[in-house]
């Protein structure tokens, strides 16, 4: 086992990992990440390490195993950042596997942790944000393009799905972009330098449509509810009467979001939603029939529900 494990990084001295300064250690780690970029490497290492993981620890405290102690520590390193950057089903193997040997863990393998990458790529940790130009340069220029492109695709991957929740009518397309560039970047139909430029322009489309908001002067949750209003092009005559049913939405929800249970209480649903149309017909009672008048309050309430629930 250990001999199939330490195979995958020949050439990489990783022995006396335990002297070295954090920047060199992080060098370290990200340069043995880069050696298994691809899935197939990814999954024949978590699963032999998992397995030689299993052995140590039922062998010790056999003194033949002191001797693997700081190996041990540096490949469990190394399949946390493997777990950490995954959005593919080495996160499951891990999980499954490891399931078992958490019943068996001891305390002779130190809890060790990678360094943190922010060292790596020489900024301080505060203010970081995905939207940073200086940050994204960053990645163009690190030496391990394997362990750039994971890293920025779980960055952007984390930051859409969180921007998804809130508005998914802003960021869907976004989002199915990533989706698809995530297919393409596993099976090796791009280039690692192709994908981090490709992950570069989305974050720098999400920081776009944030400053479009930023503009309208609204709040995260009226531009979500403006969104999904815009989409209705034939009901509103212009964008500033969107807004400002936006704003009245919002408005009328601030009570009802800190009282509702929107599991079981069906009748503080339909109330909320009789507030809904209530804010809708003030303004367009005249151009729109009631039926289209309650489509658009339900959808409006299943997105609130999706956003406060």
């Amino acid at each position: 086992m250990t001999t199939i494990v330490s195979s995958l990084f020949n050439g990489i001295d990783y022995k006396n990992w335990k002297k070295l300064t954090p920047e060199e250690l992080s060098r370290l780690t990200a340069e043995a990440y880069n050696r298994i970029a691809s899935e197939d490497k990814k999954k024949i290492f978590v699963k032999n390490f998992l397995a030689l993981k299993k052995l140590y620890l039922l062998a010790s405290p056999h003194p033949e195993t002191h001797r693997l102690k700081d190996d041990i520590g540096f490949f469990e390193m190394i399949k946390k950042m493997i777990i950490k950057y995954s959005t593919t089903r080495v996160r499951e193997i891990s999980r499954d596997l490891e399931y078992e040997i958490n019943q068996l863990i001891s305390k002779s393998i130190a809890a060790e942790r990678p360094i943190d990458i922010f060292s790596l790529l020489e900024k301080e940790k505060p203010e970081i944000s995905v939207l940073d130009e200086s940050f994204l340069e960053q990645f163009r220029k690190m030496k391990y393009k394997n362990y750039a492109a994971d890293l920025l695709l779980k960055i952007i991957n984390n930051e859409l799905r969180v921007r998804m929740k809130k508005n998914p009518f802003r960021y869907k397309s976004l989002y199915e972009l990533l989706k698809k560039l995530i297919e393409e970047y596993n099976v090796r139909l791009i280039t690692t330098t192709e994908v981090i430029e490709e992950l570069i322009e989305i974050a720098k489309e999400i920081k776009k449509k944030q400053e479009e908001g930023k503009n309208l002067e609204l709040s995260e949750e009226e531009l979500a509810f403006y969104d999904l209003l815009s989409s209705k092009e034939k009901v509103f005559e212009n964008y500033e009467e969107i807004k400002s049913v936006a704003k009245a939405i919002v408005k009328e929800l601030g009570y009802y979001i800190k009282v509702a249970d929107w599991n079981r209480k069906d009748y503080l649903r339909a109330k909320i939603k009789r507030a809904l149309k209530k804010a809708l017909i003030k303004v367009i009672d005249a151009r729109v029939d009631y039926k289209e008048i309650d489509k658009i309050a339900s959808e409006i309430l299943m997105h609130a529900e999706a956003l406060y629930a």
